[in-house]
């Protein structure tokens, strides 16, 4: 008897135990949080996207630096599909980053502080290219210089001739630098 108490008590505990990973959310992206915990997603025309791979590199990494013009963020990433098929994603904030009051919302357009950048196989979006029609936001939602963690949100929209349009939506990332 005192065998099936402990076999009992500890299926119990097993099975009420939560697990410690980062669950996805609804749509398939890692939650928004604000604690450095080293995440990016967002739905690419509808569809969840992460880092994902890798190929020799960090497929995840920030960069950030007061020290440079009045202060830069950016982070890029990429996901591995297939061997043939890897794309690429980034975001950056120039020229700005030391006056940044979170939280604090950045446009997307030609000549903004804030630029994304996307390529795939078949077409490259790049951060500043005039060709490119491009709007979203930005928003910086916690900055804290002081334990070196940066969080936000993101959205944007990329037309360029002979490509197909970009729709990213529900973009969430939270780094520590």
């Amino acid at each position: 008897m005192k065998k099936i108490i402990t076999v009992t008590l500890i299926l119990t505990v097993f099975c009420f135990a939560e697990c410690k990973k980062n669950k996805l959310d609804s749509n398939g992206l890692p939650p928004a949080t604000r604690d450095g915990k080293r995440i990016i997603g967002f739905l690419l025309n509808g569809q969840p996207w992460t880092p994902k791979g890798y190929n020799g590199t960090a497929n995840l990494s920030p960069d950030f630096s007061m020290s440079v013009a009045s202060g830069i963020f950016s982070l890029s990433s990429y996901r591995i599909i297939t061997s043939a098929n890897t794309e690429y994603f980034g975001i950056s904030l120039k020229d700005s980053v030391n006056f940044i009051i979170a939280p604090q919302t950045f446009q997307l357009g030609n000549n903004t502080l804030f630029g994304v950048y996307f390529s795939n196989n078949t077409c490259t979006y790049d951060y500043f290219d005039s060709e490119i029609t491009r709007s979203g936001t930005l928003t910086i939602t916690k900055l804290d210089r002081t334990n070196g963690i940066i969080s936000g949100t993101f959205s944007a929209s990329l037309t360029k001739y002979g490509c197909a349009d970009i729709k990213i939506t529900d973009g969430r990332f939270d780094m520590k630098f």
